[in-house]
């Protein structure tokens, strides 16, 4: 008997052999195709093995013709090649194949009967019906499902009725099969453009004494085969008390198309309890039809919370300009769940309506609501509303003061940049100079020129505190470029232990190999050991980088190691090394191997450059190897090390 994974790995042979078939197929009724057929059809009626016959079967399923049925057949009935025999007979366009699969219905059980039934159903014979409607009636429980599963895809007039039968029959399995295969009988005739019959028959299966999942599905099914005129039957479903049927009208609403369907659910809302009106709100939502938009406008200005918060998330899915003011109002209710629901749907409203709308409710709102605005300014980023925000900003209420603040951070452009960082010097607590930083920083890195930006910066350090002179720093290395180099490393050599320390963190985050030399220069000249470390870090951080051409990353790893007073950052130049393939960094890895405490660094280092160049300098890696040996490593390494040495 074959197997269920012979099955599939003769399906996925014949899969493969189709995809390549333009290319190694002969053309269709060739001289050379024909002998081909013939020699595959001999092998067939030979006494060949089993491996051999399969083969030429699969292969009969690409260049067999009406003269290959005849062989094919005659192994429908064989346990090991009935398999193989269908799959080389279902392709074949004549009708002599269908003949043949027929016939063998009355002449084969279990799961050989099975496969022919398959095949039929994947032919779609509609003289195969009567035969497949009386083995419906099968005594083998694995052959009425299979039958009716084939009169689905067959899904002539015939068949569908034979369906129907089943779905009313006394069999609880069988009802359910065949609901099964009623759906896929509507497929197949909604396909076809017979949406009143596939309507006709997904009704004939949800009437049925069927599961509840079958149920549902065919109910759909009956609803979308009608399309519009399926609302009615849509709009009842939202009635019942069944979960699973009110869940799949959920699913429907959403895929029925038609502004009639849309009017339809809207109108149905007020026959729902509110937690079902809220439910069925965020699906008219999903539908993006604008026509829901007054209904649903109304809904979200009042009523029940459930009802509005749907309402409210539904309006950003419409689309609906026109609800700005209802969505103002829900922002700054205080109701929390509202309010985040309505700047979910401002942001989907973003564009000069809702901005504007925004703007305009901010001249009379009191200070709470204010800060609310003021909120959905800065996330909206509105540029307009720059001038009502920097007199927010000046607000005597804090809470609108600190909002102001942080709005200016996305709405201002370049000229504004100094508004904040006077806001800097001046900051009147400790939460306005954090909310001014804060802005100052979204602010420089959404200016579209940073190098005018460090401009403005650099016009603003000569005066600033101390303290802000040290978060400057920050920014001028978010900001890179070669005038922020020069400042920070400036800052790096002032005397004030604070800006050294800012100066420096700044440097050792810099991503540009120009800041190299600087990091190398304060690394030696420091006078604080942690800065000389930290700026040394940088400096080999540089050097990871793997866009840097090798000679250039060699030089800055002997740099290093003239600098470094750690074992610690030897380390990390030994790891820079290790990536290098090239024997000079070899050269620069071996003499490290005498130090305990850099031994199985330098070990990992000289394996890994000595795998990539094995084969260009073998001697270099070899004595290297015979270096790594001596050391003393073990394990892995010392494995590694031999497989790297010759071979005797």
């Amino acid at each position: 008997m074959i197997t269920r994974f012979q099955q599939v790995s003769v399906i996925a042979a014949i899969v493969l052999l189709m995809a390549a078939a333009p290319a190694i197929l002969p053309g269709q009724g060739s001289p050379a195709r024909a002998a081909e057929a013939a020699k595959l059809i001999g092998i067939l009626q030979s006494d060949a093995e089993a491996f051999d016959k399969a083969k030429a079967c699969q292969r009969l399923a690409l260049v067999g013709g009406r003269e290959a049925v005849p062989a094919l057949a005659a192994l429908l009935a064989d346990e090991k090649l009935g398999t193989y025999a269908r799959f080389g007979l279902e392709p074949i366009p004549d009708p002599s194949v269908d003949d043949a699969l027929r016939s063998a219905l009355g002449r084969l059980q279990g799961q050989l009967l099975v496969g022919v039934i398959n095949s039929i159903g994947v032919r779609r014979d509609e003289k195969a019906v009567g035969a497949l409607a009386r083995l419906v009636d099968d005594s083998a429980p694995e052959v009425a499902p299979k039958a009716l599963a084939a009169l689905g895809q067959i899904a002539s007039a015939e068949a569908t009725e034979a369906l129907k039968r089943a779905v009313a029959g006394d069999s609880a399995a069988l009802r359910a099969a065949a609901a099964d295969a009623c759906l896929l009988a509507a497929e197949r005739l909604v396909a076809e453009g017979k949406r009143e019959e596939a309507a006709r028959l997904c009704d004939a299966a949800r009437a049925a004494d069927v599961p509840g999942h079958l149920r549902a599905a065919a109910t759909r099914a009956s609803i979308l085969a009608r399309q519009s005129a399926g609302a009615p039957l849509l709009l009842e479903q939202f009635q019942t008390d069944d979960a699973e049927m009110f869940a799949m009208a959920l699913r429907t609403s959403r895929e029925l198309p038609g502004a009639e369907v849309t009017q339809a659910l809207v109108a149905h809302l007020d026959r729902l309890p509110p937690a079902r009106q809220a439910l069925l709100i965020g699906a008219i939502g999903d539908r993006r039809d604008a026509g829901a938009a007054p209904a649903i406008r109304k809904r979200a200005a009042g009523g029940p919370a459930a009802v509005r918060s749907a309402a409210i998330h539904a309006l950003g899915e419409l689309g609906d300009a026109a609800g700005a003011a209802v969505l103002i109002e829900a922002a700054v209710s205080g109701d929390a769940p509202l309010a985040d629901a309505a700047k979910a749907s401002l942001m989907k409203l973003r564009g000069s309506a809702a901005d504007e709308a925004v703007v305009a409710k901010m001249a009379d709102a009191a200070p709470a609501q204010r800060a609310v605005l003021l909120d959905l300014v800065g996330q909206l980023a509105i540029p307009s509303a720059t001038p009502a925000v920097l007199k927010a900003a000046d607000d005597p209420d804090e809470q609108v003061r600190l909002a102001a603040i942080k709005a200016l951070g996305r709405v201002i452009g370049l000229k504004e940049i100094e508004v904040l960082t006077e806001r800097l010097r001046e900051a009147k607590s400790p939460p306005e100079e954090a909310a001014v930083r804060e802005a100052l920083k979204v602010a420089c890195l959404r200016v579209p020129d940073p190098e005018a930006c460090v401009g403005k910066l650099l016009e603003f350090l000569p005066n600033a505190p101390l303290a802000s002179k040290c978060f400057v720093m920050e920014l001028l290395a978010a900001l890179g470029g070669t005038r922020a180099l020069k400042a920070v490393s400036a800052a790096a050599d002032d005397p004030r232990e604070d800006l050294q320390d800012a100066a420096t963190r700044a440097l050792g985050t810099w991503t540009t190999p120009d800041a190299a030399p600087e990091l190398l220069r304060l690394a030696k000249t420091l006078p604080s050991d942690n800065l000389k470390t930290r700026t040394l870090r940088g400096y080999i951080r540089i050097a990871q980088q793997m866009g840097l051409p090798p000679q250039q990353r060699l030089a800055m790893c002997n740099e290093a190691f003239q600098a470094a007073q750690r074992d610690e950052e030897r380390l990390l130049v030994l790891g820079v090394l290790g990536q290098i393939p090239a024997a000079e960094a070899m050269s620069m890895v071996v003499p490290h191997l005498g130090n305990p405490a850099l031994a199985e660094g330098a070990a990992a280092a000289a394996l890994a450059i000595g795998e990539k160049i094995v084969r260009a300098e073998p001697r270099a890696v070899a004595d290297a190897m015979r270096q790594v040996l001596k050391s003393g490593v073990g394990g892995e390494q010392a494995a590694r090390a031999k497989k790297l040495l010759p071979k005797d």
